[in-house]
């Protein structure tokens, strides 16, 4: 293997893929069983026919056959497209991943004596379990530090993929191991729902606390906040809603469980509309076109005539199609109603605006409009997950990635009123802890949605938006003054910080505060935790979300999983008869396969 310097692959490489699918079950060719006549496209990504996996443009063909050679035994930095500063794989029979996730840094213990604040912004995205589940089910298995370093020393087999080895900054060739940076355990917890507590009269959240022995340390206690919306405000929807789907069709989308499986899922969104909604429909490659525009969404049969009508072909100039359909969305702009950009793509933006900042930066200045946008997922082998992310968290709207028709009917059918419809803005939560009842802490997961302490009162930090009748999940671990886990304590010279009240049986104080959507007015609900919550064994909700982190955390090989094992999740878990939960253990029972 050839390495190069730090960078991310930036060729476009067409991946040749003949796709089944059944529900979630998506069975691709082996890697390395594609044709032998190999050809890289120096130009824009080939349109497939899913049937034949074969070139289905002239223009295309035309691409190929000027493109360079591939000799047999190696394939040059320069045929493929990429810079010295990129890292390729010289053989045969290879499918090359570009995939790109972020990298995440798990948070360690904190002291409470020290930092007894922690303040997050909510998080109800679902598309990290969705990829997981597409990986698992694709044969990919968890990474082990000693069994990777062994295999990247054979470069044979037909499973070889590139990944991004953040560890030592550079690109590497690997079997097909889970990316750390896939794995965001809040966004695993909140896939599922949970029994949690209805909002009160006067609240527009309803805060369950449910506290028990950790199941994979015996040093320390696990906290399982869960926090429950009300039903939407029905004035919202009576003012009609005012949709613009923005939807990916460059080349790169031109594979099975892209645009054909795109079209299926918004036939099951625009399944739930009606005379009320207004749709319009803007695609993007080379360029960006108004397919569709203000249509009532009780003509479902022209909406969906116009998206069955699209082909995948072009590059990806992303800001172009966003520009235009924000554009769209301002000109439509229903006061006090819903107005939202849908956007469905892999990611893959190559033209244009293409940096995570740029993206981050023009999203955040379009919501001050009040358009919301929300990110969907579709495709392998060179999706973009970073970019996606980026959009969805600064375009106040969230993030699920689509892997098969269920998922689609999930998200647009059954929860299609917590997708679209605002409930609550820069929705943020911060944990007090008493030093005196708590000796530290961990916040599982929420790595990229951490916040500044004092940002929690500073409303003009963004955070989290949040739809009407869902829920979402925060999970700690947390260690008692009689722990026998020593904790590193920072020596402080001007004492041991604000916020200690030895007095008080409170052991943690659990604060929310939003905005209501479509109000400037800021609403807080706080709840006191303390011994009265903890149980030996808090419940079966609480016993799931225990076994979803411990899982999450295998797939991840976090250095906190302690005695973690698939068994111990099955334990917890018993004996479900939900079908989300049936299907969960199916996938501990892969990753422990593979």
């Amino acid at each position: 293997m050839t390495k190069f310097n730090k960078a991310p692959i930036r060729a476009t490489l067409a991946i040749l893929l003949s796709l089944g699918m059944a529900g979630c079950n998506i069975a691709p060719v082996p890697f390395g069983a594609q044709s032998t006549n190999q050809s890289v496209k120096t130009e824009e990504p080939a349109r497939r026919d899913s049937a034949s996996s074969s070139v289905a443009t002239s223009e295309t063909n035309k691409t190929e056959a000027n493109a360079p050679q591939v000799t047999d035994d190696a394939m040059s930095a320069e045929t493929m497209g990429l810079t010295a500063e990129s890292t390729y794989m010289p053989i045969d029979d290879t499918i090359y991943n570009t995939e790109e996730y972020g990298k995440v840094e798990e948070t360690g213990f904190v002291a409470a004596s020290t930092s007894p604040l922690s303040t997050i912004s909510a998080d109800v995205d679902t598309a990290s379990y969705a990829n997981l589940r597409r990986m698992l089910k694709d044969g990919f298995r968890v990474g082990d530090a000693a069994k990777d370093e062994s295999e990247k020393k054979n470069t044979g087999g037909d499973d070889v993929v590139i990944v991004e080895d953040y560890d030592d900054g550079y690109s590497s060739v690997e079997r097909k191991v889970i990316p750390t940076g896939a794995v965001r355990l809040e966004e695993m917890v909140n896939y599922f729902d949970y029994q949690y507590q209805t909002p009160k009269k006067g609240e527009d959240f309803g805060i369950t606390a449910k506290l028990g022995p950790c199941p994979w340390n015996k040093d320390t206690q696990l906290l399982v906040l869960g926090y429950a919306t009300a039903n939407e405000d029905a004035s919202i929807r009576q003012k009609g809603s005012n949709l613009v789907f923005l939807i990916d069709v460059s080349g790169s989308m031109d594979d099975p469980d892209k645009l054909p499986l795109l079209q299926k899922s918004f036939a099951k969104l625009v399944e739930g509309l009606g005379e009320n909604d207004r749709v319009s429909i803007v695609t993007y490659s080379g360029e960006e076109k108004v397919v569709l525009e203000n249509e009532s969404g009780s003509n479902k049969s022209k909406i969906l005539e116009s998206i069955n009508s699209l082909k995948a072909h072009g590059s990806t100039n992303g800001e172009a199609g966003m520009r235009t359909a924000y554009d769209i969305a301002k000109k439509h702009f229903v006061e006090g109603g819903i107005n939202r950009i849908v956007m469905a793509s892999d990611g893959d933006l190559n033209v244009g605006m293409t940096s995570e900042s740029d993206l981050h930066d023009f999203v955040e200045g379009k919501r001050k409009e009040g358009v919301y946008l929300s990110v969907l997922g579709f495709g392998t082998g060179n999706y973009k997950d970073t970019k996606m992310e980026t959009l969805a968290d600064h375009g106040n709207g969230s993030y699920h990635y689509i892997d098969c028709e269920d998922e689609a009917k999930r998200v647009f059918e059954q929860r299609i009123m917590a997708n679209l419809v605002p409930f609550a803005d820069d929705v943020k939560v911060q944990l007090e802890f008493n030093p005196a009842q708590i000796k530290a802490y961990r916040l599982i997961g929420y790595e990229n949605r951490s916040m500044a302490a004092e940002d929690f009162k500073n409303d003009q930090k963004d955070a989290g938006e949040v739809g009407p009748n869902s829920q979402f999940s925060v999970v700690y671990e947390i260690v008692r003054p009689d722990s026998a886990m020593k904790i590193d304590v920072p020596e402080l010279k001007y004492g041991q910080g604000e916020g200690a009240n030895g007095a008080s049986s409170d052991w943690i104080t659990a604060k929310l505060r939003y905005k209501p959507a479509g109000k400037s007015d800021v609403k807080e609900q706080e709840l006191a935790i303390s011994e009265k919550d903890w149980s030996e064994d808090p419940g079966d909700d609480w016993r799931f979300a225990a076994a979803v982190t411990e899982f999450g955390m295998l797939l991840r090989n976090s250095e906190f999983k302690g005695t973690s094992s698939y068994d111990g999740i099955r334990g917890l878990v018993g004996s479900p008869k939900d079908q989300l939960r049936i299907e969960f253990l199916e996938l501990v029972g892969l990753a422990e396969k593979n």
